[in-house]
């Protein structure tokens, strides 16, 4: 089977999270070998945020 991620245009779970539960999560990501998708996923809103906050 073949998947396509495909964003919402409502805020996913991760996007609800503090930078702090983020990072957090994404460690963990890492440590437990999670799917390179769903890293990929968080570093995306980590990245996205990054770039929003030194907007400011």
């Amino acid at each position: 089977m073949n998947f396509h991620f495909t964003p919402s245009p409502r805020p996913s779970s991760l996007e609800m999270l503090t930078n702090e539960q983020l990072l957090n999560i994404y460690e963990l990501a890492v440590q437990a070998k999670a799917s390179p998708e769903f890293i990929e996923i968080i570093e995306e809103v980590l990245s996205k945020r990054s770039l929003e906050h030194s907007e400011h």
